[in-house]
């Protein structure tokens, strides 16, 4: 069995201007492996960001344990190397850049961890390369749009050479096209091994991952592949969720052909089923 490359364990926590029966985590238990594809969601107010600053010592638990690599995120000793294996990518884009032009932006994080000269420059030109912003390397990030500045800070987080990458709601903000320059960033890293932890409220980015984790009130709800958690739209619903277009499709053609597949996510996959079950025309 392989082991996690994040392993949280009755994991609570509680804000200091809390009282301790306020607590936005619940005992959480869960793990992120090596080169998945982990997508978390929930409600508002379930705990989804609180959850994505302990994978990389961010905020440290209340009780339970979080660790990284094998490293207890309690320990002071290991922030470092959690925070070289674990990398953020924020909501907005802007509170991660320091520098005013795309390049140096890139090499602030491994420049400030001692990283050669030339190890640096080739660091910075395969993140930039990845992201598909070699070319603007010279640029102000300010003159960038949206998704461009998105795709910079993930460049950034990448430069480090982490094992992971946390998306905490990194697509929010961003218009269709925005959206679909990230995916196809996380794709290049899924085929790259480095594992994603999507922390988002849109549920066809969900879909596209390898697993998913509902957290509700501060606990783990439902887990499992895509197909499986959104086969359960009313469990779903109950709880402030959304499903898929496609799986709600599939659900509502199910109550009135009760033979019709659940699971399904994907149109073609729709399509498919729909076909197979059409009467065939004299």
């Amino acid at each position: 069995m392989r082991e996690p490359l994040i392993a949280c364990d009755g994991v609570e926590f509680a804000y200091a201007a809390q009282a301790p029966t306020e607590r936005v985590l619940r005992g959480a238990s869960l793990a992120v492996y090596p080169g998945e594809h982990l997508a978390i969601i929930g409600p508002n107010g379930s705990g989804k960001s609180t959850l994505a600053r302990h994978f990389n010592g961010l905020l440290r638990p209340t009780a339970g344990t979080v660790h990284v690599g094998g490293m207890d995120t309690r320990d002071p000793a290991h922030t470092r190397a959690i925070r070289r294996t674990v990398g953020m990518v924020f909501q907005h884009p802007e509170s991660q850049m320091v520098a005013t032009i795309v390049e140096e932006d890139v090499a602030f994080g491994p420049e400030n961890l001692g990283v050669p000269r030339a190890e640096l420059r080739r660091r910075v030109r395969e993140a930039l390369d990845v992201v598909g912003m070699w070319g603007a390397r010279d640029r102000p990030p300010h003159l960038l749009s949206a998704g461009q500045k998105q795709r910079v800070a993930i460049a950034g987080v990448l430069a480090m050479q982490p094992a992971c990458i946390v998306l905490d709601e990194a697509t929010s903000m961003l218009d269709p096209r925005g959206r679909t320059e990230v995916a196809e960033v996380v794709a290049e890293l899924r085929r790259r091994g480095t594992a994603i932890v999507s922390i988002t409220h849109l549920m066809n980015e969900a879909a596209a991952a390898d697993r998913v984790i509902v957290l509700h009130r501060g606990m783990v709800h439902l887990s499992g592949a895509p197909r499986d958690v959104f086969a359960h739209p009313e469990m779903l619903r109950e709880i402030g969720l959304d499903v898929p277009v496609v799986a709600l499709l599939a659900d509502r053609l199910r109550a009135r052909v009760p033979a019709f597949p659940r699971g399904l996510l994907g149109v073609d996959e729709l399509v498919d089923a729909i076909a197979a079950r059409a009467p065939v025309p004299r």
